[in-house]
Parts: structure tokens; sequence; C-alpha cells
């Protein structure tokens, strides 16, 4: 039915000169939304994919990372190389103001910072690495007598111990012998391949160590031109304002987790010397082998000094029982000291964590990543612990309420029902309001009837 003439719109200037309507207009929140709908629907379907075929894409990304291996080595380079460098920037050139010669005082002190890690590098490969080998080579020599040396102790104990059975352990130990020689013939057997397929391993590590330096050298040049990238599409992504508190976020994690790995590495090597001195003092054998194991799992937060302890422990232990209590009593000691004493020094409160959550990090990486998720399982959880608590901070900001909930009103609760107030039905006799809003409740019921 058509409508009459003056209810009728009048037409454009635009349809009455095409004679057409116009059947598109865009519309920036539907596009929005339809933008948010297609983004989420892709990385959906990318999660199912990688779900589904979770072997082929384990493959996959292994080979992807095994490309990229040059550039992740040299990003890592970088970033542990950039703090040293910023230290010798500021203790050799913090004097000089002038803009004239800062590229000069940049270039200098990246150079010097190379020339300190490479030749820290240098003097491991020339006198560290022949000392560990031979200790090795050492223990294998001395393998074809710690059967013997385990046995002679082993009756030793049964002669001082009658009431302790220990045939249990020698039957044990007689029955995993001819297994172990067998295993050692095996390696022996297929020693040639095991050399080859080592030796080139070895040459592409060798290849790829060199190409991430010269690559690192590239990032550590331009790191002001990769900010400056970062931070164009950060502020091109956000507004000004949510693009500064992304940058600062992502500033303060930054300082959180380089904080806690370059402080947990320094503290880690300062161990490990004082143990290998420690131990050269009180003439316990294998020094720098159980020293280096030492420092390196020191990096583990709590449990990683009784975790280097055991494999010096047991080699010493079959060696001599007397160094082998000597140097557990060493390492009591030194766990304490770094406890009480050089850690809280070194890294303070860099991570933030309590206790619990550290266990927790620990556990959580250890299982999923072995010995490289105990060490990274800790920063990576108090960053996200940082994130998490800006965000309830935001959260609770939007609700009017403080960070520490001092002005939460705490409320009567019934016991009958914690979700209905104790005074419920007194507030609803004693309000005016609610009382006329029953009331006319009431009475339209009333006219309905």
């Amino acid at each position: 039915m058509a409508l009459p003439e003056h209810t009728r719109q009048p037409a454009s200037n635009s349809e009455k000169s095409s004679g057409k309507k116009k059947k598109f207009e865009s519309n920036n929140k539907y596009f929005s939304i339809c933008t948010y709908v297609v983004a989420t629907f892709t990385i959906c379907l990318i999660i199912f994919k990688f779900i589904n075929n979770w072997r082929d894409m384990q493959t996959y990304t292994s080979s992807i990372l095994s490309t990229l291996s040059p550039f992740l080595i040299a990003f890592l380079i970088a970033y542990f190389i950039n703090p040293l460098v910023n230290r010798i920037d500021h203790i050799l050139f913090s004097r000089t103001t002038s803009q004239k010669f800062a590229k000069l005082h940049k270039f200098l002190s990246l150079l010097l910072a190379y020339v300190i890690v490479i030749g820290f590098i240098a003097l491991v490969l020339t006198f560290v690495i022949p000392q560990i080998v031979e200790s090795i080579l050492e223990l294998i020599r001395q393998s074809s007598s710690l059967y013997d040396t385990i046995m002679t102790n082993l009756n030793l104990l049964n002669e001082r111990y009658p009431n302790i059975d220990f045939a249990y352990i020698i039957d044990t130990i007689n029955n995993a012998l001819p297994n172990a020689i067998n295993s050692v013939q095996a390696v022996m057997t297929d020693i040639v391949p095991m050399i080859y397929n080592a030796g080139m391993s070895i040459i592409s590590w060798i290849i790829n160590i060199i190409l991430a330096f010269v690559i690192s050298c590239y990032l550590m040049s331009s790191k002001h031109r990769i900010i400056h990238g970062m931070k164009r599409i950060i502020y091109a992504l956000f507004d000004q304002e949510t693009a500064y508190k992304v940058i600062f976020t992502i500033k303060e994690c930054n300082h959180i987790f380089g904080q806690y790995i370059i402080g947990k590495a320094l503290d880690s090597l300062i161990i490990g010397i004082i143990c290998f001195v420690l131990m050269c003092i009180l003439h316990l054998q294998y020094a720098l082998l159980i020293s280096i194991i030492v420092g390196m799992t020191n990096m583990i937060p709590y449990f990683g000094p009784f975790i280097g302890a055991i494999p010096g422990l047991i080699i010493l232990l079959i060696i001599s029982p007397k160094q082998a209590l000597i140097f557990l009593i060493l390492i009591f000691l030194l766990q304490q000291f770094d406890g009480t004493i050089l850690g809280p020094k070194i890294l303070g409160d860099s991570t933030g964590l309590s206790p619990i959550w550290i266990i927790f990090a620990i556990t959580v990486g250890g299982a999923t990543c072995g010995v490289v998720g105990m060490f990274l399982g800790v920063p990576i959880i108090a960053v996200l612990v940082y994130l998490m608590n800006h965000i309830f901070d935001y959260m609770l900001y939007k609700k009017h309420l403080k960070t520490d909930l001092s002005n939460v009103i705490i409320p009567e609760i019934n016991p009958d029902n914690v979700f209905i107030p104790k005074d419920f039905d007194a507030s609803k006799a004693n309000d005016p309001k609610a009382a006329s809003d029953a009331s006319d409740t009431s009475s339209s019921k009333e006219n309905s009837h």
C-alpha cells in the first residue's frame, strides 16, 4: 500500500540525479566487529590445526627454529651484551657530554664489550676446556678400577656394620656390571659414526655461532633504529596514552627479566669460582669439573646447588668417602653464603616473587622444558605476575576500590543465604521508595485482574 504524499521522505539530490538508492554505506562499528570475528576465527583455526597435527607441527617448528638459530643466538648475544656496553659507556664516557663524539663513544664501548666477551670465551676454550677433557678422560681411565673400589668399600661397610644386609646391593652391582660392559662395547662399535655426526654438529654450531656474533654486531649497532621502529608500530596500532603504557610495561618486563638473568649468571659465576678455590685449598680431586657443574646448576634457584652437588658427590664418594663428606659440607656452607649474603646483594628483590611462586615456576618449567625451563621459569613467572598485578589493579580502579582493599565495605552476611543481605526485610519495610514501588506493583496487578 502506497504511503500518502505528506509522509514520504524527500529524495536527496544524488538519488534524484541517478534515480537509484545507495545500497552500501561504510560503517566503522560493523567493520571493526567483522575484523575481530575474522581474527578470532583465524586464531582458533591455527590453534586447532596446531593441536590436531601435533607431531607434524613439532617437526615443522623445530626445522624453522633450526633455520633461524643464528638469528635467535644473535638476539640472545645482543641481549646479554647490551648491559655490558651500557656499563662501559657509562664508566668511560659519562663525563663527556659532547654530541660530536657520541657515535665514536658508542662504537668504542661496543668494540670493548665484544673484546671482553670474546677474550673470556677464548680463555675458557684455552684453559678450562682442556682441563675438563682431562678430568673426564681420567675418570674413564679409572673406570676399570672403580668396580674394585666400590666392592672394597661395600665389604668394609659390611664388616663394620654386620647388622645391615649389603648382599642385595652387591648382587645388584654384580648383575649390572655385565650389562654396563656390553653397553660400552656397543658404544665403541658405533664410535666412528658418532664421532662423524658429532664433528658435523660441532662444525655447524661453530658456523652458526660465528654468524650469530656477526648478526649481533649489526643488531647492537642499529638497536636505536630497531627500537624506534617498534615504537612506530605501537603508536600506529594504539592511541598515544595506550601506546605509552604499552611501551612502559614492556620496559618494566624487560627490566625484571634481564636483571634476574644477568644477576643470577654473575652470582653463579662467583659461586663457581669460590667452589673451585676452596676445593683446591682442601685438595679435593676434579675441582674444576665439579666447580663448573656447581656453578652452572646454581642458576636454578633453591634446588640448583643440591642438583649440582650430586654428580660431584658421587664421583668423590667412589674415590674417597672422606673427600665426599668434606665436599658435602662445603656445598652446604656455599649454599648458605649464597642464600643469605651473595644472592640478596646481587639480585636483591629482582623478581618480587614469594618462595611458593618460585617453587611453582621451577616445577612447571622443569616438567615442560627440563633444566632450561627450571632456570627460565622464574623470570617468566615473574613477568606474568607483574602483568597480572597491573591488570587486577586496573580492574579494582574501575570499581573505585583501592589496591590494598582498604575501602571495601564488608556487608553483614545472612547465615541462611549468603547472597541475601541479613537485614533484607527490615530495609524493605523501612524504605519509603521500596514501599511505594511495592504498592505500585500490587495496584497494577489488581488492575490487570
